[in-house]
């Protein structure tokens, strides 16, 4: 058998070896302890968003599209403005009514209709111009369905989907200040008893 040879270290590099691990291993947890971690970069949250809502209607009949509004966590808002965009070839605007957010705390509801030229492709388009405001300065919006809004549905109308796009909004918080607010898309969908969904005509734009 092969005797086994021993290296045997100075007992000075021995204590120095452990001193240096002993001091990295105290570094690394003072680091831990001081190491603060860095907050995720999140984009900058709208104070309210308003949805417009999809609705079906039939031909002859009147579709009216909600509008709902959310308030922000942090800021409320005493008037909002939307003005919103649809194809109107086939559908009019008619009228607006206030929804049953009114009963809670009331407000001015304005709705105005502007036609605008026709596209390229002869189409018509319709900008409604959505003012809400609170009556009192001193309250803010409340919370739910904050209007109707009313087309009329022709009689002879064929199968359709419009959609109810915001094109520009702002609003304003209780102290005046300008606070953004999103806006989701609404659709107005006119059906035919019998007909097949796959022969409608969808308007997006």
């Amino acid at each position: 058998m092969r005797s086994q040879t021993r290296i045997r270290l100075p007992l000075c590099v021995i204590l120095a070896s452990a001193a240096l691990l002993s001091g990295l291993g105290t570094i690394s947890a003072q680091e831990k302890k001081t190491a603060k971690p860095q907050p995720a970069s999140r984009a900058k949250e709208p104070a309210a968003s308003i949805v417009v809502g999809t609705v079906a209607s039939e031909r002859g009949t009147t579709g009216a599209i909600p509008i709902y509004y959310e308030p922000g966590k942090t800021t409320p808002l005493k008037k909002v403005h939307l003005d919103l965009d649809f194809v109107s070839n086939s559908v009019k605007f008619d009228k607006a009514e206030k929804g049953v957010a009114a009963q809670v705390q009331d407000y001015d509801l304005k709705v105005t209709a502007q036609e605008l030229p026709p596209d390229d492709k002869k189409i018509l388009h319709t900008r409604l111009s959505v003012d809400v405001a609170v009556t009192d300065p001193s309250k803010s919006l409340p919370q739910g369905l904050l209007a109707f809004l009313n087309f009329k549905v022709p009689e002879d109308a064929k199968p359709f989907s419009i959609a109810i796009n915001p094109v520009t909004t702002s609003a304003e918080d209780v102290s005046s200040k300008p606070a953004e607010i999103a806006a989701e898309a609404g659709k107005l969908i006119v059906s035919i008893p019998d007909a097949p969904l796959a022969g409608c005509f969808f308007f997006s734009h």
